[in-house]
């Protein structure tokens, strides 16, 4: 089972809801051509590792003469022993890494020594999609399966508004965005895309991780299932 990441109080991240995740997901999705050269957050994740034993290994920042191992260039999040992460490549005796845990996120470069890659299951059984995926609470899918193969269905909710509006003077009321779908699953491999009416979604699976991409088609107010998910059960 992973270790947290990490649940000490210590490194807890105080940053919460849609502009973290926001961040979190342009790491996946970006081309990392158009990243400059120590640009972790525009790279793809194409890869998982396990984190070696060695105590903590602490996320590095994207400054310009990160990453290396000055205190200026660390990060209070950290990973331990047998935690999973998310790679897209490596510089310099560093990797570009992304970890998710129940209520945070976390990327940024870790020490490759660090790392052990773990080789990713190509074309996945029925059963590796099946279960409740979370991503950070906000966002919850649940796969199974019956005589005619797989169907999944999701829901996923925004909380926006409160405060005032730019010129500080007319309150801002606040919404919930709700979007949801259901339908079949159709795989291919590890990757998987599934129709509701308008509602696209697409799915990577990478081994303890699940991918989803959609084109914010299945909800009102833009509202999107996009982001990486971990099994819950």
């Amino acid at each position: 089972m992973d270790g947290p990441f990490n649940g000490e109080e210590s490194m807890k991240l105080k940053t919460h809801g849609v502009v973290r995740w926001q961040a979190a997901f342009f790491f996946l999705l970006v081309c990392a051509g158009s990243a400059s050269a120590n640009d972790c957050l525009q790279r793809k994740a194409v890869g998982v590792a396990v984190v070696s034993e060695g105590g903590r290994a602490y996320f590095h920042g994207d400054a310009a003469i990160c990453p290396n191992r000055q205190a200026y260039c660390l990060q209070r999040a950290y990973v331990i022993a047998r935690d999973r992460v998310l790679t897209s490549g490596s510089q310099d005796g560093y990797t570009c890494a992304f970890m998710a845990s129940k209520n945070a996120t976390a990327f940024g470069w870790i020490e490759s020594k660090r790392l052990r890659p773990e080789p990713i299951d190509p074309s996945p059984p029925s059963s590796a999609w099946e279960g409740v995926w979370d991503s950070e609470g906000l966002m919850r899918l649940k796969v199974g399966h019956d005589r005619h193969g797989l169907k999944a269905s999701g829901v996923a909710d925004w909380f926006t508004g409160g405060g005032y509006d730019e010129d500080g003077k007319i309150p801002m009321p606040n919404r919930n965005h709700h979007a949801e779908f259901s339908g079949r699953l159709h795989a291919i491999d590890n990757r998987a895309r599934l129709k509701d009416g308008d509602c696209a979604v697409d799915l990577t699976l990478l081994n303890a991780f699940l991918i989803i991409d959609d084109d914010t088609s299945c909800g009102d107010g833009n509202t999107s299932f996009s982001g990486i998910y971990r099994r819950k059960r």
